[in-house]
């Protein structure tokens, strides 16, 4: 009698210790695993606008330069002080931002895109407006090739507002090469806010 009952104890421990297998071809369903992006929390509309809006406000507050102005000899320290306008505007008239270049290159950055697109639209709204593109480069390399870069530059920008439905007749082209720089300096933090296409109003 006593062996049964070991017996049968023995038998039920060992069912409800057994674990239990899957069976094949069963699927076990999983947490997804959350993202940083899905974690990351979500702006509201309000406080995407509120963002806007206190960007624009930062730009708004800089008094605009006068073309006049920005054509005078421009000390490193006022340029300095100026930098983060001038990284937006170039000599471009507002709204219309300045369009910049790599090293050597007429092809238009992708960072770039986006400016010429908002220009397009700007020329789209306003037909009456006439712009002259005028081209810069940096200091290195000959007058003759800087002209020659700064024209195509110039061109480049021409092309890409066309394809964007701009007039052609409303875009006049020139080219400055080295002759207007920005930034009196002579390194690459100059050089790059010297490499770009100024969008002017002529009208």
């Amino acid at each position: 009698m006593k062996n049964w009952l070991l017996l049968l104890c023995f038998l039920f421990l060992a069912l409800s210790c057994a674990k239990k297998e899957i069976p094949t071809g069963a699927s076990v369903e999983t947490s997804p695993a959350v993202t940083q992006e899905e974690a990351r929390p979500y702006s509201s509309s309000r406080e995407i606008s509120e963002s806007k809006a206190k960007a624009k406000a930062a730009v708004s507050e800089v008094p605009p330069f006068s073309e006049e102005e920005l054509l005078e000899p421009k000390s490193e320290a006022w340029v300095e002080k100026n930098r983060a306008r001038l990284l937006i505007y170039g000599r471009s008239t507002p709204p219309l931002k300045a369009i910049f270049f790599d090293f050597d290159s007429y092809s238009i950055r992708n960072d770039m895109k986006p400016r010429l697109k908002e220009a397009a639209r700007y020329l789209l709204d306003h037909p009456e407006v006439r712009v002259e593109l005028q081209g810069n480069t940096d200091e290195r390399g000959s007058s003759e090739y800087n002209l020659a870069l700064g024209e195509k530059r110039a061109m480049a920008v021409k092309r890409y507002l066309v394809n964007l439905g701009v007039d052609p007749e409303r875009l006049e082209t020139v080219s400055f090469g080295e002759e207007r720089p920005l930034d009196p300096g002579h390194n690459e933090k100059a050089w790059a806010l010297n490499r770009r296409v100024d969008l002017v109003i002529i009208k």
